[in-house]
């Protein structure tokens, strides 16, 4: 007699008892197999893993609209893929500046260094969204490190400060949190002054930090991840690296 699937003798019973044959596998039922179906169809998409040149041909197929949309957010994705080399924030200590830093800024690449001190509360706001900009942004190197402890008597009243690098010298330091978005600093007020600095593209119609709201995509993001003397001193690259090195000028 012909046995259906899943049916098992007496004696194939007695053999699994005693540990002689494997156990049967659990049938999974109709209802999650249904389910899966249906996750699996919904998160379908018929362009995902086109080449730009397939998008082209596709343009009857689809609504224009939809088409172009699709072909910036691939486009965009691509070129995130193609220089995507960090993506998440770094500490920074001494000993590692000149090769994490300077060196590591050749051929063009911007490194974005974070100056702070856990004892300046100004430094607060930017703590969290810098981290955040890291993971936003992976083509650029961001970093963080104490600033005593990378800069010499570096004055604690002057932190947050960023220093920018590019092909090996600093092109910029920005000092405070007043261009980031001030006490209302968020992913996206960074984002807009990066852009403003030329580092990065931003697709935001306005400035944010003139309302002080968080973005939707700021929002999902979330989801998925909280008296010293003052001085106008200026580091120049050559500076840097000689203070780093310990030889002072």
């Amino acid at each position: 007699m012909a046995m259906c699937p899943g049916d098992t003798t007496e004696w194939d019973d007695i053999q699994r008892k005693f540990g002689n044959l494997p156990p049967l596998e659990k049938e999974v039922p109709q209802r999650v197999v249904e389910q899966s179906l249906v996750e699996i169809a919904e998160r379908f998409d018929p362009l995902e893993n086109r080449t730009l040149e397939e998008l082209d041909a596709a343009e009857d197929e689809v609504n224009d609209d939809f088409l172009q949309q699709y072909r910036r957010r691939r486009l965009a994705d691509l070129k995130a893929a193609a220089s995507a080399r960090f993506g998440e924030l770094r500490q920074l200590c001494r000993a590692s500046y000149v090769q994490e830093v300077t060196e590591a800024s050749a051929g063009g690449q911007w490194v974005l260094l974070l100056l702070y001190t856990d004892a300046n509360f100004m430094c607060h706001p930017m703590m969290e969204p810098w981290a955040k900009a890291a993971r936003r942004f992976p083509m650029v190197k961001f970093l963080k490190g104490i600033a005593s402890e990378i800069i010499p008597d570096f004055p604690d009243a002057l932190t947050p400060t960023v220093i920018i690098y590019k092909d090996k010298e600093c092109v910029k330091q920005v000092q405070g949190l007043e261009d980031w978005g001030g006490s209302k600093t968020s992913v996206d007020t960074i984002e807009w002054h990066l852009a403003e600095l030329g580092i990065v593209e931003t697709d935001q119609e306005a400035d944010p930090r003139a309302n002080g709201q968080r973005s939707q995509r700021e929002l999902e993001e979330d989801e998925f991840d909280n008296e010293d003397a003052v001085d106008d001193r200026g580091y120049t690259s050559s500076r840097l690296d000689r203070i780093l090195r310990g030889k002072w000028t």
